[in-house]
């Protein structure tokens, strides 16, 4: 066929010609066959239907030439006996992120587009010569992935760097909703649409089983989080469309679905975005390499890595990374250590040592680079989640998820300066409101408990004992008074009745139950309305566990703690620490039967050692498919907060040998007790 006459666009029947693309909105979607075979032409063309139009184009440097950026099209690439079909994916996915890529080989090359499709760098293998019913599917399924990728990314109509900060929330938000709208990824894509709470945990103020306090003037709720949760998500969408993806350090994608998963670490929406993310600089590397980039390709290799280790195209990267090392020099371990991928960086510097490729004195400062940088990384990880708990109201609950217990982890990790001190004041201001109102509403115990924790963190002298003078003052108050007690189980029996367990929080069984307990604890009918209480809010911790809502069971299980213990809040006590051991998905293994690859390297806490403080750390972690440790979470821990931080660091740095089953590593849980012993 002449090149004049292949080059004009193809529709169905009844379709007019048109010289540029088409708009997918307002036109026709353009297929884009990229060949110099021309028997392609018309077997293509056969089986074109009504909303579609060909074109064809001899090489995918001429589709890059002629086609805008950010165009929208069904790619029919034939690749076949192509050198290198990798970095072709790699141009053609930068050019534009709207295409969706057909590969046409022989079917004898089936096997090779397997982890292509898998990772979603094509829609689909199609045989050579083409058969029309399966083309046909194929193309239906692309059109569908053109329609999804618009739904996420818009048109293109508008540039990013022209629309002001209005337009671009306006562009957003239809966007958004498409999403959802298209059937083949709308689940997948945007996760938005389902519970994104921030479901409360009561704080001190609001132990379980004791009266719950007022509103403290200036406390953020946990509706603040969730605001900042959709700020960041909003900033992290907008800064992929402006292509911010890893710089500036302080508002690229990475660092603001990284901040939004520090808040809320099951937050789907910034895993996916994460996981995009890792597709497009997976991408880049290849490309970079091809252009001999070597800085940026190391960059977006160890971002790629530290966003998904288990990737298995980093594999091959690394391979072709290797052969180049000689050039390379040290500029791999910074690459790591700018991508905060620290166990990566010390594990090329342990290679570089063996194979003796820098000098001992380079290596010694790559060493204390990565030490200085994974302290400081630290540091600033935990001082975020001080403020984030603050916000949350998490102050002194849970244990060993609150605003004190990573304020004293950020301490023994060597926080220090005004960041710490303006944290450490806030955390006391705030302990010291809830103090105030624990003893105006008489819940002694949660007062002394406060108290306790106030003086646990340094505060100053003079401020523990104006607390402890107020508490004394109250409970001295609170004996010549003498309530109408048995109005109180009157009211707990009634609400109960009504069914108002625990809400609303000042007339609910359980506050009228617990008011009784403290102003007539021998009262002959207090047991009784207790267990009461506590069997109906323990059935509501099982229905919630039941459904799945993790948090929800967990701090309604906390509320019938303060009511006393039982067999059955033990029994629910051991079931959600299974679920949060991911017993319920994954294979619990005992440790003891993993293989360590290295050693469990324990430092004990200096100022325990100096104190002669003995004690022990229950964690429970999942090992993945490379051996590398994840979701590493405190069970439990005697004494606590003296231990936690030493043994976390310690068990982060195992590494296992791989679980085989049925030919294939898989991810397993698994939990260990670290005892600490002071030498004799």
């Amino acid at each position: 066929m002449p090149k004049s006459l292949r080059k004009h666009e193809v529709a169905a029947p009844e379709a007019e010609e048109r010289p540029a693309l088409p708009s997918v909105k307002k036109q026709k979607l353009a297929v884009l066959l990229v060949t110099e075979d021309e028997s392609l032409w018309p077997q293509v063309g056969a089986d074109l239907d009504g909303g579609l139009v060909l074109k064809q184009l001899d090489s995918v440097d001429e589709l890059i030439n002629t086609t805008p950026s950010g165009q929208a099209a069904i790619i029919l690439w034939d690749a076949r006996s192509h050198p290198e079909p990798a970095a072709v994916l790699s141009r053609l996915h930068l050019h534009s992120s709207r295409f969706a890529i057909v590969a046409l080989d022989e079917a004898s090359s089936a096997g090779a587009w397997t982890l292509p499709v898998q990772h979603r760098q094509i829609v689909a293998h199609v045989a050579v010569p083409i058969v029309g019913s399966t083309l046909s599917g194929v193309l239906d399924s692309a059109h569908e992935e053109v329609n999804s990728r618009l739904a996420l990314l818009g048109d293109g109509s508008v540039p990013p760097a022209a629309a002001d900060g209005a337009s671009k929330k306006t562009w957003l938000l239809p966007a958004v909703i498409g999403g959802v709208l298209v059937a083949a990824v709308g689940a997948y894509l945007l996760t938005r649409g389902g519970s994104t709470e921030i479901k409360p945990t009561p704080t001190a103020a609001a132990t379980p089983g004791k009266t719950p306090p007022a509103p403290v003037a200036g406390v953020k709720s946990s509706t603040d989080a969730e605001e900042k949760v959709d700020a960041l998500i909003d900033k992290a969408q907008q800064a992929m469309l402006d292509r911010h993806f890893i710089d500036p350090l302080a508002g690229s994608a990475l660092s603001l679905y990284r901040e939004v998963l520090i808040i809320k670490p099951d937050n789907g929406e910034a895993r996916q975005g994460l996981q995009r993310l890792s597709e497009i600089l997976i991408a880049r590397v290849q490309s970079a390499l091809d252009e001999r980039k070597f800085d940026v390709a190391l960059q977006f290799l160890e971002t790629a890595r530290s966003i998904d280790a288990t990737d298995r195209r980093l594999a091959a990267l690394d391979e072709k990374i290797a052969s180049l090392r000689a050039e390379l020099g040290p500029a791999q371990i910074l690459a790591a250590l700018n991508a905060q991928n620290f166990d990566r960086a010390t594990q090329l510097i342990d290679e570089a040592t063996r194979t003796k490729s820098l000098p001992a004195a380079k290596l010694a400062q790559l060493r204390d680079e990565v030490r200085r940088r994974r302290d400081d990384f630290e540091v600033n990880r935990l001082l975020k989640l001080v403020d984030t708990r603050l916000q949350q109201d998490h102050v002194i609950d849970p244990r060993n998820d609150s605003a004190i217990y990573y304020l004293d982890q950020a301490k023994q990790a060597g926080a220090g300066g005004a960041a710490l001190q303006a944290q450490a004041q806030e955390v006391l201001k705030r302990m010291t409101q809830m103090a105030h109102v624990a003893i105006q509403q008489r819940n002694f115990s949660d007062a002394d408990r406060i108290l306790t924790e106030i003086h646990g963190i340094g505060a100053p002298q003079a401020a523990v004992t104006n607390l402890q003078r107020e508490l004394n003052t109250a409970r001295s108050t609170q004996a010549v008074q003498k309530p109408d007690q048995p109005q109180y189980l009157e009211l707990a029996q009634s609400r109960l009745a009504q069914g108002k367990v625990i809400d609303p929080d000042n007339d609910s069984a359980l506050f009228y139950a617990n008011q009784l307990r403290a102003a007539d604890p021998k009262n002959s009918g207090l047991a009784q309305i207790l267990n009461a209480v506590q069997a109906q809010i323990l059935d509501r911790a099982r229905s919630a566990l039941d459904s799945g809502e993790l948090d929800k069971s967990e701090a309604l299980l906390q509320k019938a703690a303060g009511l006393g213990a039982s067999p059955d809040l033990d029994a629910l006590n051991d079931r959600i620490r299974q679920r949060k051991a991911g017993s319920g998905d994954l294979l619990q293994m005992p440790e003891q039967s993993l293989t360590r690859l290295n050693k469990l390297d324990v430092q004990y806490p200096s100022r325990a050692l100096q104190a002669n403080v003995e004690g022990w750390v229950e964690m429970s972690y999942i090992v993945g498919p490379d051996g590398s440790v994840s979701n590493l979470k405190v069970l439990n821990a005697s004494p606590p907060r003296t231990f936690e931080s030493s043994a976390v660091k310690a068990v982060n740095h195992l590494r296992y040998q791989p679980v085989i089953q049925g030919g294939k590593a898989i991810t397993v849980s698994t939990q260990v007790r670290l005892v600490y012993r002071v030498p004799k």
